[in-house]
């Protein structure tokens, strides 16, 4: 079992720190690829919209841009709000940039909490729920090279078939994120991995579900500092079953400081 770091970036500019966006941008690129030439795994790109320290809301973008500027190191959405998305261009965009990553991406995608996201947009938050399970159907169906004709509540396809396919095979690692049981179930059910997004204790029921620790509170042997630092288990799921495969931390800061000042890798 091996364990792999990774960064997580937002590409926010506070107010009490603001810089011209197009520095941002630029400076934010070039850690990046500082990262992977330090030896760190992946890259995690996260979505919000409308905040007004500019908090990334273009990830296949971005995604596509880190693509361009690194060799070795994923990429991958942590995560994408796919109720925001059409599923037929979120399908098309990480085909396209898992091509120009030589098949390093991830999609990671979750349904949204925030109100302000889905009511200026004139989706029902209540929907997003049947939209996420909805839309990542048809982004699966796409991405495994189907052709796809759909009729559900919020998506009516006929014969569509995207191109250029994905590079990787049967499609680029699919990831959900969520905190609550229901959410562990919904991967399970899809065949997707599960990626924890928040503070969920214990889940534990028998076939095709999962225990997740995360946010414990530890104190630090090297500082003596009481530590509240995110440990996420990430789970494989083949044809509904879960196999554990290695705690990921991705605050790294905290992981960092827990271990004395110890930069890791």
């Amino acid at each position: 079992m091996s364990l792999r770091f990774g960064l997580k970036w937002s590409f926010q500019n506070p107010g009490f720190a603001r810089v011209p966006w197009e520095q941002l941008y630029r400076t934010h690129l070039d850690l990046i690829a500082e990262s992977e030439t330090l030896g760190y795994d992946h890259v995690w790109l996260t979505e919000h919209h409308f905040v007004d320290d500019g908090y990334s809301p273009s990830l296949h973008t971005i995604g596509a841009a880190v693509a361009a500027r690194t060799n070795r190191i994923r990429i991958g959405t942590h995560l994408l709000l796919l109720p925001l998305h059409n599923p037929v261009r979120v399908a098309e965009d990480t085909a396209t940039v898992d091509l120009m990553s030589a098949g390093r991406f991830d999609l990671g995608v979750g349904q949204g909490y925030r109100r302000g996201e889905f009511e200026s947009q004139g989706i029902s938050r209540a929907e997003r729920g049947g939209r996420m399970e909805e839309g990542l159907t048809v982004v699966q169906r796409l991405l495994r090279g189907e052709t796809v004709t759909f009729d559900g509540r919020f998506t009516t396809l006929r014969d569509v078939r995207i191109s250029p396919p994905a590079l990787q095979r049967p499609h680029p690692p699919i990831w959900v994120g969520a905190t609550m049981p229901k959410a562990v179930e919904r991967a399970a059910r899809m065949g997707c991995h599960f990626l924890n997004g928040g503070h969920l204790e214990y889940f534990d029921g028998g076939d095709d579900r999962v225990i997740i620790v995360v946010d414990p509170t530890f104190q630090s042997k090297a500082t003596g500092k009481t530590i509240h630092h995110r440990m996420v288990e990430i789970f494989s799921v083949q044809n509904g079953k879960i196999t554990r495969l290695v705690p990921y931390y991705w605050d790294t800061a905290l992981l960092v400081e827990a271990c004395g000042g110890v930069h890791a890798p």
